[in-house]
C-alpha cells in the first residue's frame, strides 16, 4: 500500500471518528418521551439542551445517610439554570425548573405518565 493511500485511510477513519464522537455528544429529543441520559452528552430539546453533569450526597441532621440527588444544567442562549432532582424521602415526583421564563419539569425512575424508567432515562415536561 503506497503512503499516500495510508494517509487517505487514516484521514478518513479520523474524519468517522470525529462525527461519531459529535453525534454522541449531542442528541435530539421531545417533550413528554422517554429520553436516555448520560453524564456530559447534551440532549437537545425544543426550548434548550440540557446536560446531566453528575450526582451528589447532601445529608441533614434529620438524616445523615443523606440523599442522592441527580445534577442537570439546562442551557438557552443567554441563560443557564442548575438544578438538581432526588426522590428525597421517597416521595418519587417531578422537580421543576424555569428558563428564559418558561416553566419545565423533569421525572426520573418513575412518569406519571409514561410509568417506570429505567436508570438511564427521563421524561421532561414542559408546563
Amino acid at each position: 500500500m503506497t503512503k499516500t493511500r495510508q494517509l487517505f485511510l487514516i484521514l478518513v477513519a479520523a474524519i468517522f471518528v470525529a462525527m461519531a464522537a459529535q453525534a454522541s455528544a449531542n442528541t435530539a429529543g421531545h417533550y413528554g418521551e422517554k429520553l436516555q441520559f448520560t453524564k456530559g452528552v447534551k440532549m437537545t430539546l425544543p426550548d434548550f439542551v440540557l446536560e446531566y453533569t453528575g450526582q451528589h450526597r447532601q445529608s441533614s441532621e434529620k438524616y445523615p445517610r443523606g440523599f442522592l440527588f441527580y445534577d442537570f444544567v439546562a442551557s438557552v442562549e443567554g441563560g443557564t439554570v442548575k438544578f438538581s432532582w432526588s426522590s428525597g424521602t421517597g416521595d418519587i415526583g417531578p422537580v421543576g425548573f424555569e428558563i428564559k421564563q418558561k416553566r419545565f419539569s423533569l421525572e426520573l425512575q418513575r412518569s406519571d405518565k409514561l410509568g417506570p424508567l429505567k436508570n438511564d432515562q427521563l421524561v421532561v415536561w414542559k408546563l
